[in-house]
């Protein structure tokens, strides 16, 4: 025989696949199908398939290959025998290589590039709008805050002046002209001229009586002039104020050397938030704030009781 009728017998030969070589280790083993299937935990029918090597076209060259190995490891085969040997049916796609374009990936990173740019400018015209909003309504704020204060402040009354008491006026005496005679002139007239005395005890009485009057309504107009809450600020200070009803009479920040006058119906409910930086005066009279010096927030009544 030749060379080439020895390759010709070799290649005409049959091809030996996984699933014999498993059955027939299988059968020398004396194990039937079903016995390998429990084994395995696998179907019966999946056993026949591979024994038969009718692989299922849908199924995934990866499961087929973990199904042969494990069937190997159990009948005591090498897995790179049965591997091998699936190898040879042809059955395994060849990998296919997806070509790219170099030109099409390079418009796609400039297209990307692009609309990261556009992105970009978007979040920053965003980001404008929002912080020039926050930066009005905060100048709106705080200018809505003074007009407030302002409006709420109480400027002292005018001082009046007391009118002087009036001058009494005393109607002057009848002056009497002297007779005259031809004997000369008399006496009598000259006496009846001088003028009546005059009463100053009542006089004295009706001052003294004027001055307290006078004294008490300068004290009534320096009470009404003054406000009924008087506030000033050595520091920031955070600030709320609610009257009896509840109604807010003052909420906001007020800056160092401040001053605040406040009027509304009492108690008045004060919310400090440095105590410290704030000094009260309630009626004209001062409230002690050394009982509020340990920097938390205070919150007083007024009147105290």
């Amino acid at each position: 025989m030749t060379t080439e009728q020895q390759f010709d017998s070799q290649d005409s030969s049959p091809v030996v696949g996984p699933g014999q070589l498993l059955r027939s280790a299988r059968e020398a083993m004396g194990w039937s199908r079903e016995q390998v299937a429990s084994r395995l935990h696998l179907r019966l029918t999946l056993i026949a398939a591979i024994e038969s090597d009718t692989y299922d076209k849908h199924a995934s060259p990866t499961f087929i290959r973990g199904y042969l190995r494990t069937y190997a490891k159990l009948v005591g085969i090498e897995e790179s025998t049965i591997l091998e040997a699936y190898k040879t049916l042809g059955m395994e796609p060849e990998p296919s290589i997806n070509m790219q374009s170099f030109s099409k990936r390079t418009r796609r990173e400039a297209s990307d590039s692009r609309l990261k740019i556009v992105s970009w400018l978007v979040i920053l015209v965003l980001a404008g709008l929002l912080v020039a909003w926050w930066w009005q309504a905060s100048n709106r704020r705080a200018a809505g805050q003074e007009q407030l204060a302002a409006s709420e402040i109480t400027t002292p009354a005018s001082e009046t002046v007391p009118a002087e008491p009036s001058e009494l006026v005393h109607p002057q005496a009848p002056v009497l002209e002297p007779a005259v005679s031809d004997a000369g002139v008399t006496v009598s007239g000259a006496v009846s001229a001088a003028p009546a005395p005059v009463d100053t005890s009542a006089e004295a009485v009706d001052v003294s009586a004027a001055q307290p009057t006078e004294v008490s309504a300068a004290t009534e107009t320096e009470e009404a002039a003054a406000p009924q809450l008087k506030l000033s600020f050595t520091a920031d200070c955070w600030l709320e104020i609610k009257d009896a009803d509840g109604k807010i009479v003052f909420s906001g920040l007020k800056k160092a050397n401040d001053e605040l006058n406040l009027e509304g119906k009492e108690p008045l409910k004060l919310l400090v938030g440095a105590p410290m930086a704030i000094r009260i005066q309630f009626k004209g009279q001062e409230i002690d704030m050394s009982r509020y010096n340990n920097g938390r927030t205070a919150r007083i009544t007024l009147p105290q009781e």
